[in-house]
């Protein structure tokens, strides 16, 4: 005879009767229906609450709740004595990620991986899709980073506009966010290996790594972009592995 593996479960207990769709719920699926088909822009503001009830035919009421929704979404804001406007998408995604990041928070040795997971598809892409202005701006943070090298706080701002630069050079803004997220994860991390012990030789080693990256971005060599990015990365693990085994560290 077979047995019978699982517990048994009354699912039918667990369903409920499916009410109508609430007013609320129908001015929510027409905002976000609008923003979909681009009739509504991130930065555009939205009509005043009662020009929406002239022109949606219902109360004040649903229509504040339908708001209240989708700001909590992060999909609306609402700035005083301005209005409601639609948010840029890409900070309704990195909220969305670093919301997530907060509630399941990552060893140093996930954080790294995601970098190198991020940081050298973003080499690829910007090989090959980097423009003269993306380029440009890329070489002059190499030559800021180069006239910081005796600030390590004005360096480890330089260092992280350089892969941030290279991020926006990919042209793909979920993209971005999640390195700007992941990066600013492990910046506190960094921030202590610059001013530590080594952090002259370490400091040194990241310009002339910035460079063979720049350069092989510059010549649109994706290959050897990941290649160098990967090599850049790895380089830097043992010193945040070092500091962040350190006693006091908040992992």
């Amino acid at each position: 005879m077979k047995s019978n593996r699982y517990p048994k479960f009354d699912a039918g207990s667990h369903f409920h009767q499916v009410g109508k769709t609430s007013v609320s719920d129908s001015i929510v699926a027409q905002i976000v229906d609008l923003i979909s088909r681009r009739v509504l822009s991130p930065g555009d503001r939205l009509p005043s609450e009662r020009e929406l009830c002239r022109r949606l035919g219902v109360g004040r009421t649903s229509v504040r709740e339908a708001i209240r929704s989708l700001s909590s979404q992060g999909i609306l804001v609402g700035r005083v004595g301005e209005g409601t406007f639609v948010t840029d998408p890409s900070e309704h995604v990195e909220k969305t990620l670093e919301w997530g990041m907060l509630q399941q928070p990552g060893s140093i040795e996930d954080l790294v991986e995601t970098r190198l997971l991020l940081e050298t598809a973003a080499c690829e892409w910007a090989a090959t899709r980097a423009g003269s202005a993306d380029l440009a701006a890329i070489a002059e943070n190499v030559e800021r980073m180069a006239g910081t090298l005796d600030s390590m706080p004005a360096f480890g701002e330089a260092d992280v506009d350089f892969h941030l630069l290279i991020a926006r050079a990919a042209h793909n803004q979920v993209l971005y966010s999640m390195v700007s997220l992941t990066r600013r994860s492990l910046q506190e991390w960094i921030r202590h290996v610059l001013q530590g012990k080594g952090r002259s030789h370490r400091a040194d080693l990241s310009l002339h790594q910035h460079r063979q990256i720049l350069a092989c971005l510059q010549a649109g060599d994706a290959a050897a972009s990941i290649a160098a990015m990967a090599e850049h990365i790895q380089s830097s693990l043992g010193s945040l592995r070092e500091f962040a085994g350190q006693p006091g560290v908040v992992r």
